[in-house]
C-alpha cells in the first residue's frame, strides 16, 4: 500500500466537517469508498485517526498530528505551480477579518507582515470589536473570517481551534497583596467585580462556572470595554476575571497584577471561523492558514498567553 494525495484530501475533508457523510457529499463520492480510503490511510499510519460518536467524528491524537502535516503539505502542493512559474501573486483579493481588539493588538502586525510577504496580491482588512460584535459581523457576511470564542456553537459556521486561554483574576497591585497566591473561585466570586454584561461570551462562562458551584458573583460594574474595565481595576474599585490577552498592557504598566484562580472551569477556546457558504476562496484560505501560523508562533514566543491547540478539526453545527 502507498500513501496517496487523494487519501490525504479525503482525510482533511472529514476532519474539517467532523462527518463522513458530509465529507462524502462535499467530495461527491460514495461514503463506503470514502471509508475504505480512510481505513487504508489508518493502516498506513499504523494508528486510528478518528474517534466515532453519535454526532459524527473527532480526531484522535494521531489524527490531530496528521492533520497539521497534511494541511501544510496540501497547501504547499496547491501553490507549487505558481511557485514554479514565479506567479505567487495570483492569489489576490480583499479579505475581511474581525477579532477582539485586545487580540488584534498582538496579532495584526505580524499577520499583515506575513500576508504581504507570502501573498502580496491579497489586501487584508481587519476590524475589531467585542466577541458579540465579531460574531454578528461573521454571521451577517460582513467579514470573511473571524477569530473568536464559541465558534463551534454557531450554525452554518465552520471553525478551526487555535488556542485555549484560561481566565485569571486581576486587581490593583495593592489590593492583590491581601489575597492568596492562588485564590479559590469561591473566594473570587465574593470579591467586588467588574465584568462585561450578560450578553458577552466571557461573562457567560464565568456565570456558568459560578452556577455549577452554587456561587453568586458580586458584579458591581458592567462594562463592555476592556480599557474601561482595566481603569476600574487600576483605581481599586473592583477586581476583574479576564483572559490574560486582554490585560497584557495593564500588567506591563505595573499598576495591575494577575493571579491564577483555583477551581472553576474558567477557560475558553479561541478559533478562526468562516461561513460554510459560500465556500472560501483561495485568498480567504491563504489568510486563514496564516492566522493559524501567526497565532501559534506568538504563543511559542511567549507573546500571546495561552495553550496552543492543534487544528484538530474544523467544526460546524450546520444541519
Amino acid at each position: 500500500m502507498r500513501l496517496t494525495l487523494r487519501q490525504l484530501r479525503y482525510f482533511v475533508a472529514i476532519a474539517q466537517g467532523r462527518s463522513f457523510s458530509r465529507a462524502a457529499a462535499q467530495l461527491a463520492i460514495a461514503q463506503p469508498a470514502l471509508s475504505q480510503n480512510i481505513a487504508t490511510l489508518e493502516a498506513l499510519m499504523g494508528a486510528r485517526l478518528f474517534e466515532r460518536h453519535a454526532r459524527g467524528v473527532d480526531l484522535s491524537p494521531a489524527g490531530e498530528r496528521l492533520l497539521v502535516e497534511a494541511m501544510d503539505l496540501l497547501a504547499r502542493l496547491d501553490t507549487l505551480p505558481a511557485q514554479v512559474a514565479g506567479t505567487e501573486a495570483r492569489i489576490q483579493g480583499v479579505v475581511r477579518l474581525a477579532m477582539a481588539g485586545s487580540l488584534a493588538a498582538v496579532v495584526v502586525a505580524p499577520l499583515l507582515r506575513q500576508v504581504q510577504e507570502r501573498h502580496p496580491g491579497v489586501s487584508l482588512d481587519v476590524s475589531e470589536g467585542l466577541s458579540s460584535e465579531v460574531r454578528m459581523r461573521l454571521e451577517s457576511g460582513r467579514v470573511h473570517l473571524a477569530v473568536m470564542p464559541g465558534a463551534s456553537e454557531l450554525q452554518g459556521i465552520a471553525s478551526m481551534p487555535l488556542y485555549e486561554e484560561r481566565f485569571m483574576l486581576y486587581g490593583a497591585v495593592g489590593a492583590m497583596q491581601a489575597l492568596p497566591a492562588t485564590p479559590s473561585f469561591a473566594r473570587v466570586a465574593g470579591l467586588p467585580l467588574a465584568e462585561p454584561d450578560g450578553a458577552h461570551d466571557l461573562r457567560k462562562i464565568i456565570e456558568r462556572a459560578a452556577t455549577q458551584q452554587g456561587l453568586r458573583l458580586d458584579v458591581r460594574y458592567e462594562l463592555n470595554s476592556p480599557p474601561m474595565l482595566m481603569a476600574v481595576v487600576r483605581e481599586g474599585l473592583a477586581f476583574a476575571i479576564m483572559p490574560p490577552s486582554a490585560c497584557v498592557d495593564a500588567v506591563a504598566l505595573g499598576d495591575v497584577a494577575g493571579r491564577a484562580i483555583r477551581g472553576g472551569d474558567l477557560a475558553r477556546v479561541q478559533a478562526v471561523a468562516w461561513p460554510e457558504s459560500p465556500v472560501p476562496g483561495p485568498a480567504e484560505i491563504a489568510v486563514r492558514d496564516l492566522v493559524v501560523q501567526v497565532v501559534h508562533g506568538l504563543i511559542a514566543q511567549g507573546r500571546l498567553p495561552g495553550r496552543r491547540l492543534r487544528p484538530s478539526s474544523t467544526t460546524s453545527t450546520a444541519p
